[in-house]
């Protein structure tokens, strides 16, 4: 039981639930945006990383710094990325709970109540399961409200000297929250008084007995204590300031508490204090800009606007009308309870120190959006520890109240009685809860309206794991809820050809096609296009100068590829009312308004994947030929001209890597037009009387070429890949070419080739793979 009751056990084992629930699916979803950003910034030479820690304009260099180290550690992989981020997250939750018993070290029910919050809310589990600095961040906020509480109000002289002796602090069992007095008294202690008075109690140390030494030990090391505060703090908040500059606002706030609670020299402090909060507002307006929130890359919001909005993040992670409101009634009532019992204790400095680390830190956001209105969520998760604390200090009222009637009952029986003398009651809960044994025989009544704490946050915590898995929205919930670049770069790292054009649109997601083409595919992937001409705040620029830009870029090429992220797209590419996309996205979206063949649409939450067939072949009048004719008739119909086999950049044609992909095109004719839609495949194998080891199989260009619909004398191209194993043994290979009706896919009902195989399949030729 005395292992149970260390210290160390509760912070420890809500650290170890926090690291498993931000373990669990931690690379379901793909990176997005900002991921992929972090592993490019953290893929930059080492002095420019350690030339950012001393640079105004990096927003957190430290992030980016300790990221690189740990790729080299550990790798690149999607949970590798963001495994720091799920750490730092699971070790916020026991630094929440540490810092709601400073002050108070006894009550265990109300810091217990916010890190539970903590563990399970939405908002802290998303950024622990993202490449980014938020999550750490959020880690540093929590060290710094811990470190600055602990720096105004340390231990009081009565708490050392029972350490010291060894002795019980003078509290009944259950006791949570009945003082907050006896940490005013040392806190409103000038630093020269206490070692003033520590060097007098000298002499006192060297000749008294032990009681007397032990107080006088007290004395000195409580001096010491304050400094060493302080001093932590500091190292705390030059770490903070390098991890995100925003950590400055909780740095303001501990400031501003030293300045309410009028220590000495305060006069002169609200002076410096007024002047550093002025500064931090200038300077996140200048940095953050004030042209970028019509864009729509950030939520143009005001100050009333950001703290609703602020509110609903914080509670669900939604935004409003995302989640029913009543899902938010629990959230709204802790809070409210908890503002009104901090200005009901007002007067106490753990209130006012409160109160400052939530509003200051508020108050200064709000300023600058009255210049900026650019609202981001997560740039106030330094605000996230303080809140949680605020919506668990209504349950410090909880165990005052069973305190308050347990000192009026005595204490007298054994534990054994008064454990069966209150079984099943509420008071015996919340003993339990607090780590003490009940004292009562029957529940008062007075004790009923403080259980409304209790069930406000149970309803919290479930409105949480709700909010966690159900979809669309929840993180746990299988839904797609972060943009789907693997998956989209997956589907284009299947069908892409070396020749092929692949733009990305806009150009800030090339980091992501960089990240997965390379794990996607052994061959070297195109190197993609953008246009450069859009760019944040499109200015002149019009259909003429997007015609003369596109087909200057697209010259050259037979078929491309469009990865779009639209919801970005629109921020450098703005839509006409109406569309979904801005001028690129049309030109591919549109392809048979514009006289070119699509090839696949493939819509991924977040991002879309778009295919063109010869984008400029009906302006030049460009016409292919395949390189390897042959002019076999498939069922005296299907004129099969002849293909092209094309080559990587460092393999010649005919010679493909296990684990890439073979790109072949396909060239017809048709002697009448066909009053069916045929599917066409191609195997690869070795043994060609046992099931092919790789292929591809489907209707012309992806569904978008029906054979209903080719007219004799219009060539068609059909482009296919055959996606190669990764675990395919080197070796040659035998290429066939087959087509049969889908409505029978039986070899029997295939499609007869003169010069073909028995079973409707023609030899292509033969390819080698190596590893």
């Amino acid at each position: 039981m005395r292992r149970l009751q260390h210290p160390l056990v509760a912070p420890l084992v809500l650290f170890g639930f926090a690291l498993a629930l931000r373990l669990y699916h931690l690379d379901a979803q793909s990176l997005w945006l900002d991921e992929g950003s972090s592993w490019q910034v953290a893929n930059l030479p080492w002095a420019d990383l350690l030339r950012d820690l001393v640079s105004p304009s990096a927003a957190y260099p430290l992030y980016h710094l300790l990221l690189k180290l740990w790729i080299m550690l550990a790798g690149d992989s999607e949970a590798m990325l963001r495994l720091p981020s799920a750490l730092a997250g699971a070790a916020a939750v026991p630094v929440i709970y540490l810092a709601g018993r400073v002050g108070n070290p006894h009550a265990r029910l109300a810091p217990l109540a916010s890190a539970l919050i903590a563990m399970v809310g939405p908002f802290p589990l998303w950024y622990a399961q993202e490449a980014k600095a938020y999550s750490l961040l959020l880690l540093a906020a929590a060290l710094l409200v811990w470190a600055g509480m602990r720096a105004l109000h340390p231990p009081s002289l009565q708490v050392l000297t029972q350490r010291r002796e060894g002795a019980e602090p003078a509290t009944k069992p259950c006791m949570a929250s009945t003082s907050m007095a006896s940490t005013s008294s040392a806190t409103a202690t000038a630093p020269l008084a206490e070692l003033v008075e520590a060097m007098r109690r000298i002499p006192e140390l060297l000749r008294a007995n032990k009681p007397s030494r032990l107080r006088a030990f007290a004395s000195i090391r409580g001096f010491f204590t304050y400094e060493s505060n302080w001093r932590s703090f500091a190292l705390i908040a030059l770490v903070a300031l390098s991890i995100h500059r925003l950590a400055a606002l909780v740095v303001l706030a501990i400031g501003w508490a030293w300045v309410v609670q009028r220590r000495p020299g305060w006069k002169i402090g609200v002076i410096g204090m007024s002047l550093a909060s002025a500064g931090l507002v200038g300077v996140m307006a200048l940095g953050l800009g004030s042209d970028r929130a019509a864009t729509g890359a950030y939520i143009p919001a005001g100050p009333l606007d950001a703290l609703w909005l602020t509110f609903t993040r914080f509670s669900l992670d939604r935004w409003p009308g995302d989640a029913a409101w009543w899902w938010l009634l629990p959230w709204g009532l802790l809070f409210i309870w908890g503002m009104l019992g901090l200005v009901r204790d007002l007067r106490r400095p753990l209130a006012q120190t409160w109160l400052c680390l939530l509003l200051v830190p508020l108050v200064l956001f709000g300023l600058q959006l009255l210049f900026t209105r650019l609202y981001e969520a997560r740039y106030l998760i330094v605000v996230y520890p303080i809140w949680v604390l605020v919506l668990g200090y209504p349950l410090r009222r909880v165990s005052s109240s069973v305190v308050r009637h347990s000192n009026r009952r005595g204490d007298r029986g054994t534990q054994r009685d008064r454990f069966h003398a209150t079984s099943g009651s509420s008071s015996a809960f919340l003993c339990v809860l607090c780590g003490q044994q009940p004292e009562r025989k029957r529940m008062p009544i007075g004790i009923i309206p403080h259980l409304a704490p209790a069930i406000l946050l149970l309803l919290a915590l479930a409105t949480s794991t709700s909010a966690l898995l159900t979809p669309p929205f929840g993180l746990f919930s299988g839904a797609a809820v972060k943009e789907q670049y693997r998956e989209a770069i997956r589907e284009l790292a299947l069908r892409v050809h070396p020749d092929d054009a692949v733009v990305v649109h806009p150009s800030y997601i090339r980091p992501l096609y960089d990240y997965y083409m390379r794990q996607m595919s052994t061959d070297p992937a195109p190197t993609p296009l953008v246009f450069a001409d859009f760019w944040q705040g499109e200015t002149a620029y019009g259909q003429r100068e997007w015609d003369i830009e596109r087909r200057a870029n697209l010259a050259g090429y037979s078929r491309s590829f469009l990865l779009i992220a639209p919801d970005h797209a629109r921020t450098v590419d703005a839509p006409a009312p109406g569309d979904e996309y801005g001028l690129v996205g049309n030109f591919w979206a549109f392809s048979r308004e514009q006289r070119t063949w699509p090839c696949g649409i493939w819509r991924y939450h977040g991002v879309h994947l778009f295919c063109q067939e010869a984008p400029e072949t009906y302006i030049t009048g460009e016409r292919i030929s395949p390189a390897t004719p042959v002019g076999v008739t498939f069922a005296q119909q299907l004129i099969f001209q002849g293909f092209t086999l094309k080559a990587w950049q460092t393999d010649p044609p005919g010679v493909y890597r296990a684990g890439g992909n073979l790109p072949i095109s396909l060239f017809w004719d048709v002697t009448s037009q066909p009053s069916e839609d045929f599917s066409f495949f191609l195997h690869l194998c070795q043994d060609c009387s046992a099931p092919p080891v790789a292929g591809d199989d489907g209707q012309p260009l992806a569904g978008y070429l029906p054979t209903s619909t080719w007219l004799p004398g219009k060539p068609a191209r059909d482009d296919r890949t055959i996606a190669l194993p990764a675990d395919l043994p080197a070796g040659r290979y035998t290429l066939l070419l087959g087509i049969y009706r889908p409505s029978n896919p039986a070899p029997d009902a295939r499609l007869q080739v003169e010069g073909g195989m028995e079973d409707g399949r023609f030899v292509l030729g033969s390819v080698e793979i190596i590893r």
